[in-house]
């Protein structure tokens, strides 16, 4: 009986794909950007706009440097059942990145590492758990090194692109029954590097107090093999945002997605909005904002982030975003930031 169901187990191995395992999601690095929510797609007037909106570069300073860490993800997501997973699966998700970008516009260039490491947890045979278990998991970390290009087409509209080269670790496998820590296992799998061109658009209206931004991610949906003959692909995304500038201080963001993430607890569309705030002659900002996905489980998330002058154009940034309810996502991060 333990031999039979161990190779079902092996079996269902053979045949689950990464789908969503290997996602990406735009909120990947800026840790002022993260702050509001990810509602950043038409403020993106500093140096990580490189990342968020390529195109928002032509509303940044005369020179600007951003470096940024963080860490976010979520434990034990319920997994929507349906294209061959069972019911009852959990997933569980962690999510680095690191940012170094600058920006002289016309011109910026940046470099940043992506890091996803995902599980899905399933029960599979007539065995109970943990001993009829089966652990999906799948690495993938991404090294993006690219080139800013800016170009003002008409007053106030501007589009860019991040020409970019990308190296890709890339992992996939299976285990079971499923250890007691995936995210660790994980870890543990082999891996294969390979090597891609990208690139990333963007387009911004700049109307003044009104600010309309739209940025395609992925352009080219590199993909990337693992040992076990399985492709990890960054698949192209669409998002907008509309930026509202009440006073000079102040602003109040919206962002969408027009495509949706793939996320092993499964599809994420997000909404989020936000809001800066910036007080004592600009020394310090405050800022919030909440993010949601409109497809899927809804997985709510709260955000609070500030930034504190160091010196004249130097700025020390954090953030903190927690989740609403059960496994919801979170995450924190912090940075520094010039402006010239």
């Amino acid at each position: 009986m333990r031999v039979a169901c161990r190779l079902l187990l092996v079996l269902a191995v053979l045949v689950l794909r990464p789908g969503g395992a290997s996602a990406q999601a735009v909120e990947g690095v800026g840790t002022r950007a993260l702050g509001m929510g990810g509602a950043f797609v038409a403020v993106a007037d500093d140096a990580s706009a490189t990342y968020w909106n390529p195109a928002g570069l032509a509303t940044a300073a005369l020179f600007s440097l951003v470096l940024d860490t963080n860490r976010a993800g979520y434990d034990d997501q319920p997994v929507p059942e349906g294209r061959g997973v069972p019911s009852g699966a959990r997933a569980d998700l962690r999510r680095s990145g690191t940012l170094l970008a600058f920006g002289v516009p016309p011109l910026g260039g940046t470099v940043y590492r992506l890091t996803t490491r995902s599980a899905r947890v399933i029960s599979a045979g007539p065995v109970p758990p943990p001993a009829g278990t089966l652990a999906e998991l799948s690495v993938l970390r991404t090294t993006h090194a690219g080139v800013n290009l800016l170009q003002t087409v008409l007053p106030g509209v501007h589009v860019g692109t991040t020409l970019k080269y990308v190296r890709g670790t890339a992992a996939h496998g299976g285990v079971a029954p499923a250890p007691d820590d995936p995210l660790d296992a994980a870890g543990d799998l082999r891996t294969r590097t390979s090597q891609a061109f990208d690139l990333d658009a963007g387009l911004m209206v700049d109307l003044r107090r009104v600010r309309l931004g739209l940025t395609m991610r992925n352009g080219l949906e590199p993909d990337f093999a693992t040992p076990d003959g399985a492709r990890l692909e960054l698949p192209r995304l669409f998002r907008s945002g509309v930026a509202v500038f009440p006073t000079d201080s102040l602003i109040v963001s919206v962002d969408a997605d027009l495509t949706s993430t793939p996320d092993p607890a499964g599809p994420r569309r997000s909404l989020a909005a936000g809001v800066e705030q910036q007080l004592w002659n600009k020394r310090l900002a405050i800022r919030g904002g909440v993010s949601l996905s409109t497809r899927g489980d809804v997985r709510p998330a709260v955000s609070a982030g500030s930034s504190v002058s160091l010196r004249s154009g130097l700025f020390a940034d954090g953030y903190v975003a927690v989740g609403l309810g059960d496994a919801a996502p979170g995450g924190v991060g912090v940075g520094l930031r010039f402006v010239y």
